[in-house]
């Protein structure tokens, strides 16, 4: 009786012992992710990356139709040719005024002289004055003219710009590099400005959240290095270095899936270590953390 009850004991005892938390903290593996949002409004042509697949920062991932916008563009070219067509028949006109003006100014010095000599009457004097001033009024109209097809030109350039900018954007890239975790829109569907069309995240640098207890808080800083590990077959398991770089300064509640070195503490403080990965952690996995 006695052998059974010191065996059962030590049966305990060994129990207890393999499941004495080897770790200083615990957490979960997220990711820095990127939602890569539509900037035109139109329907998707194509999106390119499939679900898991690597991008690089500036890859075309989608196109919006453009139609609309070729069109204004090709509406606004030929405002613009319409527009431009007048200026040399304008300048023209200018450049014919300016020889009759250019004729009566030496008709008024001729009429000027033979005025003087009393050889003709005055009255023909002023005709010739008044046809010079409307000459410069015709001038000064045509000035205005090219004057306004300027600014009507400058108006459809800044709109044309604009347009440019729109079709620009129609052409969705990648702003990071990342692996693709959604296609939030498909090939065919309808997009506005903000709406969602990709979700990517950063899988070569993860970071796991770990939460610490407060007398373990004192011991931690930024920039320490610490050991990160996952688990492995047969009980193993894969270890990797790890730097914190993210310390919270408030204290939460500890997440009910989350065990610490006191087991169950009510307060904790989260911190941040980023992981070089290697393919084998993922979002979501749980890890442990050993303070070095």
């Amino acid at each position: 009786m006695n052998r059974i009850f010191f065996s059962g004991c030590l049966i305990l005892l060994f129990s207890c012992q393999s499941q004495k938390i080897s770790f200083d903290a615990m957490g979960h593996f997220e990711a820095d992710e990127t939602t890569i949002m539509s900037e035109s409004s139109g329907r998707l042509l194509d999106v390119y990356p499939l679900e898991g697949e690597k991008i690089q920062t500036g890859d075309t991932v989608a196109i919006a139709d453009t139609s609309g916008i070729v069109l204004q563009l090709e509406q606004i070219g030929a405002q613009m040719n319409a527009l431009t067509g007048k200026i040399p028949g304008i300048k023209a006109q200018e450049k014919v005024v300016d020889t009759e003006l250019a004729i009566q100014l030496k008709e008024r010095e001729r009429f000027s002289k033979l005025v003087d000599e009393q050889a003709v009457s005055g009255k023909s004097l002023d005709d010739i004055n008044h046809q010079i001033e409307l000459a410069k009024a015709r001038k000064l109209t045509f000035a205005a003219q090219l004057s306004g097809l300027q600014q009507d030109l400058k108006v459809l350039e800044a709109q044309r710009a604009v347009m440019m900018e729109q079709k620009a954007h129609c052409i969705i890239v990648a702003p990071v590099s990342g692996t693709v975790l959604d296609l939030v829109a498909r090939k065919g569907e309808v997009v506005v400005p903000g709406k969602p069309v990709i979700k990517l995240a950063d899988l070569e640098n993860i970071t796991l959240k770990a939460y610490v207890t407060g007398d373990q808080f004192s011991s931690i800083k930024l920039g320490q290095t610490v050991k990160v590990r996952i688990d492995a077959p047969d009980d193993q398991y894969f270890e990797y270095p790890g730097l914190i770089y993210h310390i919270a300064d408030k204290a939460e509640f500890t997440p009910k899936v989350i065990q610490t070195r006191k087991e169950r503490a009510n307060l904790v403080y989260p911190v941040k270590v980023r992981v070089k990965n290697d393919g084998r952690i993922k979002i979501g996995m749980p890890g442990e953390l050993l303070f070095e």
